[in-house]
């Protein structure tokens, strides 16, 4: 279970709440102790199953309804990529490669 509450506490999503990487590693070695991580009591079973009917109900949605949602998603996408070359630009008179050994 402590590999468990250890893992919960480096995935939280609020960054300031997640434990430093020395902490981490004591936690693991047994140094310090292992915080339980209390779910939200808030949350109510009802509210679980209101969630997961939520979902099943999009899942079930017409073959129409979910190409126009893909499409959607498939807009104009402005990435950019870096290759090896740019970042380190090749010079083909470098006698690097024949005095490396």
């Amino acid at each position: 279970m402590a590999m468990i509450n250890i893992g919960l506490q480096c995935t939280n999503v609020v960054s300031a709440d997640r434990p430093a990487m020395s902490s981490v590693v004591s936690m693991l070695e047994g140094k310090i102790a292992v915080k339980e991580v209390v779910s939200d009591p808030s949350i109510s079973k009802q509210d679980v199953n209101a969630m997961w009917s939520q979902i099943y109900r999009q899942k079930g949605q017409t073959t129409s309804e979910s190409q126009t949602q893909s499409l959607t998603m498939d807009g104009p996408w402005t990435g950019s990529s870096t290759t090896a070359s740019d970042l380190y630009p090749i010079n083909m008179d470098s006698k690097y490669l024949e005095n490396r050994n």
